[in-house]
């Protein structure tokens, strides 16, 4: 089998039958990709739902896997698992897959074969029908939006969402599973980071398309805050589990939080300037309580 597809879940009724719906509609052989769902002990109509969709689709590989411990990494792990797939890919529950998502991703690992680890575009839905007035480019991540251009990129500094990243199978032989001491997206930069460790290359592929649901609250200066508190409480995390050049690397991280800090006041001032104060405050914002999480 070439792809297992991964969707982790929790309490997601309103969603997740669409993001189903998406990864049976693929313009790719059915036999050759499987659906694996991994229920982080949903208490809603989650379960239910995914059993009708199985039972409606018997043609299809689809795997329901239940994981009752409740934190995102242990669903992830369960994944791999459960994983019959030469390559693992993960979408979000809230997410929707371009008809040719499987194919580009076959294509891609047949042009680059001797690469282990990759990540697509994710293009927003927002609830609100409209662009929060404070995203920038700067930030836009935060609310996992990915779009680095039209062109096959390496990864050098920045890593795939975990909206829509794709690893060869064998390689969690290698770096493990994720961390399931981390929280929300912290377990995504552990892994890329543990990729990078091993010296792996890690590539942006365009055409790799996936739509990602942003609920209104996501787009609150208050949802701002909390991820970005979160991302640095996890950064810090991942420092202290180094084996070497804990105390150099946390320091060098500090300054480049602190040069950020610097940075998004200077941005702040330009973007009031032009007249668009929320996006520097924004930027401000989110840089301050990564900071903080960081420093905790």
């Amino acid at each position: 089998m070439f792809l297992s597809v991964i969707i982790c879940t929790y309490n997601r009724e309103q969603h997740i039958e669409r993001a189903l719906q998406s990864l049976v509609e693929q313009n790719f052989d059915p036999n050759d990709y499987e659906i694996i769902v991994v229920d982080n002990n949903s208490t809603d109509q989650t379960p239910q739902i995914i059993k009708r969709f199985k039972a409606r689709h018997p043609h299809y590989n689809i795997v329901h896997s239940v994981v009752k411990q409740q934190n995102l990494s242990f669903a992830r792990n369960k994944g791999i698992e459960c994983a019959k797939g030469t390559y693992i890919s993960y979408i979000d529950d809230d997410a929707i897959a371009r008809k040719d998502y499987i194919f580009q991703i076959k294509k891609y690992t047949e042009l680059y074969p001797h690469i282990k680890a990759f990540g697509g575009k994710v293009l927003p839905i927002y609830e609100t029908e409209k662009e929060p007035e404070w995203m920038s480019h700067y930030i836009e991540r935060i609310i996992s939006i990915v779009n680095l251009g039209e062109k096959v990129k390496r990864l050098k500094k920045t890593h795939p969402v975990g909206c829509n990243m794709i690893f060869k199978k064998e390689l969690f032989k290698t770096i493990g599973k994720f961390n399931t001491a981390l929280k929300l997206r912290s377990d995504d930069k552990y892994i890329f980071f543990k990729i990078r460790e091993k010296g792996y290359d890690i590539l942006y592929l365009p055409n790799v398309v996936v739509w990602h649901y942003i609920e209104a609250f996501r787009t609150t200066l208050d949802y701002v805050k909390k991820i970005s508190f979160l991302n640095g409480e996890g950064e810090k995390y991942r420092i202290n589990s180094l084996q070497k050049h804990r105390l150099k690397t946390y320091f060098l991280r500090l300054s480049d939080y602190l040069f950020k800090l610097g940075a998004s006041i200077i941005l702040w001032i330009f973007f009031t300037i032009k007249g668009q104060s929320a996006k520097g405050k924004a930027l401000f914002l989110a840089t301050w309580y990564a900071l903080k999480g960081f420093l905790k």
